[in-house]
């Protein structure tokens, strides 16, 4: 007798509070959601049928598998959606070159006018909901759809590292306040420690010479890095964080990268940095890019007692040609 193996789908526990805000959400969303697509249900066309036209036409000229792969409608379904189109001249089909039993779509020019104008319609919903809010909540509201869909399709959002604009200093020293304050307990003389630093930088970035980078996911800071002067061709890098869930992912590793490429080509010949013992992860990336220690300082600071260190690496030897 041949034993039948089935597919074993292990799931993560989840408390019950948390499939009900699921669910919540869900609804919410839903009812969001019926008033963006009623620019379709004012047409004479359903849902599925707006988003099979949306597909053709950006898909450039797919299959009717290709457009299943994305829409995950039934496949008789989207064949009767389909044949409806070509007998109202919206769409030609023409027979694959690579596969002669498949067909390729495209819309007609009827169909794309039709298109253009639902999208038209859909766009001036979106705006409502949008212009709705005030300005300020509406890079959050993005982001955070950015975020859930990237979460739920499996997908990483890339990763961007770039130069802080303006503003953003800040949100680089309220997450190392938050991160410092509630994993190593620092106190608020921390945040004051943060701000006198970031006034002296911003200064000498304003005369050319320091850098701060941030690492930009869909417009949200998940790491930051700077260089500031210290003194003739000796240079301190300071803030450098990623966020917990961006660990071990590279990233560190880029933004490290992006501050020595300044230093060098600033001609600067030693770099310099603060940490203390506990940052272990932090450490080793030091280590990993030729940074040593130099100097010890146990003391209290920032409500705590802390081992300070030192790490050094000089990048141009200026006794040698």
């Amino acid at each position: 007798m041949r034993m039948i193996k089935k597919d074993v789908i292990a799931v993560k526990t989840v408390s019950q509070e948390a499939s009900r805000q699921v669910r919540a959400f869900n609804r919410f969303y839903s009812k969001v959601m019926g008033a963006l697509n009623q620019s379709v249900l004012d047409s004479p066309f359903s849902i599925a049928e707006a988003r099979v036209l949306f597909e053709i036409k950006h898909l450039d000229s797919p299959t009717a598998s290709e457009i299943n792969r994305e829409l995950g409608l039934d496949p008789g379904y989207l064949s009767r959606i389909i044949r409806r189109f070509e007998q109202d001249g919206l769409l030609t089909k023409e027979r694959s070159p690579q596969d002669g039993r498949a067909f390729l779509l495209k819309l007609s020019e009827q169909g794309s006018k039709i298109l253009t104008s639902l999208e038209k319609k859909a766009d001036k919903r979106a705006a409502e909901l949008l212009s709705s809010l005030p300005e300020r909540d509406q890079p959050l509201l993005l982001r955070s759809m950015g975020s859930i869909r990237s979460l739920l399709s499996g997908v990483a959002p890339e990763v961007t590292v770039r130069p802080a604009r303006p503003g953003e200093l800040g949100i680089v020293a309220a997450r190392h306040m938050d991160y410092y304050g509630e994993r190593y307990g620092f106190d608020l003389s921390f945040e004051v420690y943060l701000h006198e630093g970031m006034t002296r930088f911003l200064k000498h970035r304003e005369s050319g010479l320091g850098q701060a980078w941030v690492a930009d996911r869909e417009g949200e800071v998940v790491g930051s890095i700077a260089i500031d002067h210290a003194e003739e061709h000796v240079a301190q890098l300071r803030w450098l964080l990623v966020e917990p869930g961006f660990r071990r992912t590279g990233l560190g590793r880029r933004l490290m990268e992006e501050a020595l490429a300044f230093c060098r080509a600033n001609l600067y010949r030693r770099i310099f940095l603060w940490t203390f013992s506990e940052l272990e992860e932090a450490r080793r990336l030091y280590e990993l890019f030729g940074f040593s220690p130099t100097e010890e300082v146990s003391h209290q600071i920032w409500g705590r007692d802390l081992t300070e260190e030192r790490w050094d690496i000089l990048l141009f030897d200026p006794d040698e040609d």
